[in-house]
């Protein structure tokens, strides 16, 4: 009786687990990253991210405002999209949930001094605060 119950308490711990991870992103939840930067999901229904984004990182304009953050979950990954309205620019994150950090590979979009549209490449390990 007592092997029953715990296979049957391990069987309901990967019922759980999975569906955990087929959830993706929790939401609400709090995420920073190693810039120092803020992500705020406050909904994640249906395979859609919606929150903002408050940029910290030292070197990059438009920092201190929370701007629109918007993308898609999935269980094999994510991305979300920031426009920068005042810095004419605009982010595109890609990455994976796993636990408590999310690792991404990020593209700033950008017109550069000359009037050339741009790009930058870099990556982000946002970390769950709450």
């Amino acid at each position: 009786m007592k092997r029953l119950l715990g296979l049957l308490l391990l069987a309901q711990s990967f019922l759980l687990s999975a569906e955990a991870m087929a959830q993706g992103l929790p939401a609400p939840s709090y995420w920073k990253n190693e810039r120092g930067s803020e992500l705020l999901i406050w909904s994640a229904n249906s395979g859609t991210i919606q929150g903002t984004f408050t940029n910290h990182a030292q070197g990059f304009a438009c920092q201190g405002i929370p701007y629109p953050a918007a993308g898609s979950v999935s269980p094999t990954g994510l991305y979300f999209v920031v426009t920068f309205a005042q810095c004419n620019s605009f982010t595109r994150w890609v990455g994976t949930i796993k636990g408590s950090q999310m690792p991404t590979s990020w593209t700033l979009f950008y017109v550069d001094n000359k009037g050339k549209p741009s790009r930058l490449k870099g990556g982000d390990i946002f970390t769950r605060v709450w």
